[in-house]
Order: C-alpha cells, then sequence, then structure tokens
C-alpha cells in the first residue's frame, strides 16, 4: 500500500491583492514568487511585490499601494526590505522554512490560495490554480504587453537541489530550474519532482582553531549516495575521503577566508560570518533552519558563548534544536604554554643542579671522615754549624747555647799568660 502524505493546500507567497492592482489601473507592476527547494528539506521563500509609481500616479496623494499587503506580511514574521528600482517602488518579503512547517507559515499571511504540495515516498507534487492572480490583473488592465512594454513582470520560479519529473513550465540552468509567466499560462503551474540526487549536507561541522591563526575545517557526511558534488568540492581545494560516509577537509585556513571556503559550498553556511577587532573574534551564524552539529574547538576558553556544551575550550551546538543564530566570542592567547613549559625546564635543571652539589657534599665530607687522623708533622732540629772565634769581633749569641770561653775572663784558657 502506497503511503501518502499531502502538505495540504501550501499557499506558498505567489500573491497579489485585489485591492492594490486596481489602484495600480493602467500602472505596471513586478511580482515575482520564488520557492527554493532543498535537499534537507528546508525552503527559502521570497515574494518581491513592487508597481511602477510613474505610471499609477499613487505617488502623487502620498500613499503606498504595496503598504497593505506588507503588513500581511511583516505580522505573519517575514523579513521584509524595501524594493526600490528606478520607477519600481515595493517591498521583498522572505522567509526561511521547513516543508512541514511551510503550510503554516504561508496561511499566516491571510494572502494566498490555491496551492498545494503533496508527497508521496519522496516525490513532490505543486499544483496551483493562478487564474486568482491572473484575472485581478486582467481586470486592472495588465496584459502580458503591457508588462513587456514597461518592463514588469508576474512570474513563478520554483528551484530545485533534486531531479525534475515532470512540470508544465520552462526549465533552464541545467534543470533545477522552473519558471511560469502567469500572464500567459492558461492552465494550472504543475510540476513533480524529488529531492534526492540534490546536495547532501553535512551532519557535523568541525573547527579546529589553532594559535597561528588559522583553522582546520571538517565536515562530515553521512548515507552518500552522489559523489558529484564532492568532485565539485575537491575543486575548491576540500580533501574528500570516504564513500557512504565521507568526510571534507580543508587545514591551514586563514581565520579571515573561514566564512568565504563555507559559504562557497552552497551548503547551509551562507550567513556564517566570523570577524576580527582588537584582537576579539566574534563568530555569528543565522542557522537556525540548518540541521546540523557544529563543534568549534579553541585553542584557550572562550569570552562568550551559547553554546549547547562547554567543556575543555571545546563548543558543541545543536542546530536543529536552536531557536537563535549561534555566536561566540573568543580570543587567541599566545605564548601561555610555551613560557610555563620553558619555566618548567629551568627549575628542573635548577633543582637537579642543587641535588647534585647536595650529593657530590655529602660524599666528600664521608670521604673525609674515612681517612682517618693525621699524624703530627715530625720536627728535625738542624744542629747549628759551630761557630769560629774571632778575636774582637762580637760573637752572635743562638738561643739555647752557651757562648764560647772569653780568655780575658775568669775561668778562660788556663795557659793563657794574661789570665793570671
Amino acid at each position: 500500500m502506497t503511503r501518502t502524505r499531502k502538505l495540504s493546500h501550501w499557499k506558498p507567497i505567489a500573491v497579489i491583492l485585489v485591492l492594490s492592482i486596481i489602484m495600480c489601473l493602467s500602472g505596471c507592476i513586478r511580482y515575482e514568487m520564488k520557492s527554493s527547494f532543498h535537499a534537507d528539506g528546508t525552503v527559502d521563500l521570497s515574494f518581491t511585490y513592487a508597481i511602477d509609481v510613474s505610471l499609477s500616479g499613487d505617488d502623487q496623494n502620498g500613499t503606498d499601494p504595496t503598504a497593505e499587503a506588507q503588513e500581511k506580511f511583516e505580522n505573519a514574521g517575514w523579513s521584509v526590505e524595501e524594493y526600490k528600482d528606478g520607477d519600481f517602488s515595493g517591498f521583498i518579503a522572505t522567509k526561511k522554512t521547513d516543508v512541514n512547517k511551510m503550510e503554516n507559515d504561508l496561511d499566516e499571511t491571510d494572502s494566498f490560495k490555491g496551492f498545494s504540495l503533496e508527497e508521496d515516498e519522496g516525490v513532490y507534487t505543486l499544483t496551483w490554480e493562478a487564474t486568482s492572480v491572473t484575472q485581478e490583473a486582467s481586470d486592472a488592465s495588465i496584459t502580458a504587453d503591457t508588462l513587456e512594454q514597461y518592463n514588469g513582470y508576474m512570474k513563478f520560479v520554483l528551484e530545485i537541489q533534486g531531479e525534475i519529473i515532470d512540470t508544465n513550465g520552462d526549465v533552464s540552468n541545467d534543470d533545477t530550474t522552473i519558471e511560469w509567466n502567469l500572464m500567459s499560462i492558461d492552465e494550472p503551474i504543475y510540476a513533480e519532482f524529488t529531492l534526492s540526487g540534490g546536495k547532501v549536507f553535512p551532519s557535523t561541522t568541525t573547527i579546529t582553531v589553532n594559535k597561528d591563526k588559522t583553522a582546520d575545517v571538517e565536515l562530515l557526511f553521512t548515507d552518500v549516495e552522489d559523489q558529484d558534488q564532492f568532485d565539485e568540492m575537491e575543486d575548491l581545494g576540500w580533501d574528500i575521503s570516504g564513500k557512504s560516509k565521507v568526510t571534507a577537509t580543508q587545514e591551514g585556513v586563514e581565520l579571515s577566508d573561514l566564512g568565504d571556503i563555507l559559504i562557497e559550498t552552497e551548503l547551509g553556511f551562507d550567513e556564517f560570518s566570523l570577524e576580527e577587532d582588537d584582537g576579539i573574534y566574534t563568530l555569528e551564524w543565522d542557522a537556525s533552519e540548518v540541521q546540523m552539529e557544529l563543534i568549534l574547538e579553541l585553542p584557550n576558553a572562550a569570552e562568550d558563548s551559547n553554546a549547547d556544551s562547554d567543556e575543555d575550550n571545546v563548543l558543541e551546538w545543536d542546530l536543529e534544536e536552536l531557536d537563535e543564530p549561534v555566536s561566540a566570542e573568543f580570543t587567541i592567547k599566545k605564548g601561555g604554554f610555551p613560557i610555563l613549559l620553558v619555566c618548567i625546564i629551568a627549575g628542573s635543571v635548577i633543582l637537579v643542579g642543587i641535588i647534585i652539589l647536595v650529593i657530590v657534599l655529602i660524599v666528600k665530607k664521608k670521604k673525609n671522615k674515612g681517612s682517618g687522623p693525621q699524624a703530627p708533622n715530625s720536627f728535625v732540629e738542624v744542629p747549628a754549624a759551630p761557630q769560629q772565634y774571632v778575636p774582637g769581633m762580637p760573637q752572635q749569641m743562638i738561643p739555647g747555647q752557651m757562648p764560647p770561653n772569653n780568655p780575658y775572663q775568669p775561668g778562660g784558657n788556663p795557659n793563657d799568660p794574661f789570665q793570671r
């Protein structure tokens, strides 16, 4: 039994208000509804609506024929910007959504009807009865010739990252884009397509920030069937490895180039930004519709972040659950570890030196004790040579030696005739 899931009465943004068209009268309009389907099930919606005020004359009374439609989109939570091109003035409304949330997002605009999108085992069927728009334009005297003459248009564009099976629109851009001219089609818009065969988005993105202000980037892809997109990534400088589970890496990427190399992959990094100001790096990424895990490995603790987990200088986000843009602030501290290492080495050398000195002193002391008492030095007294007596010359006395006999003193030489 075939399972059918109906995304009932999908009302994409492809509307023009009756009041606004009537106010345009003989003027000219630019009207474009664009829906871009991605392989991960997300859809980018963009609606452009503007009029040539020089032809309508509505600028003379100070009214804006597009104001009511613009207010509806703003109230529904769409991002709205002013559109200005020559005499054309209006707005552009955009919103990123999921296939399963699309019906609610479009119903909230309270502006469109007649669209439906059904899915059956991976095959999507889109239909739209466009007469609800073209009939009102005809009633306001807007024709295909008028649009062409004044550089206006009314069209619906469908962009698909997948395979187009069947359609009654004009196919272009290597079978990825279908376009309908609403003023020339006389039957409901029809397209049958799949999202398989389109780009596979990474399940995990890991960014490792290095101290030399570079980063190593790793994108992990799971359940890969088509390798064509990885051939393109290799041309962009990525190293590819694996088959059903593929890893794409780039190492040594300058932090100033990180955003560019991610954005050019066209894998959901369109809003990724990494800016540096006075040594502080700020990462911002509006990834609320991206389904992957983001891991940021830093050389030191982050200054601030809204990560789900922050342990050991590793920040982790589950983007599928994140309801706000990714944000993180960090610095790259230089020299902290080398200085500590030098101090440790120097301290170790000094400690080893002290230990060696202590050991040497202990060994020397023990050696001195083991040699025993030293014998005292002997003093050998050498007898002095006898002094010769010289008459009439005083004799030098040596301590401890008796003076020689003096013949002139009593007790001298008995044979001396002068000692009598």
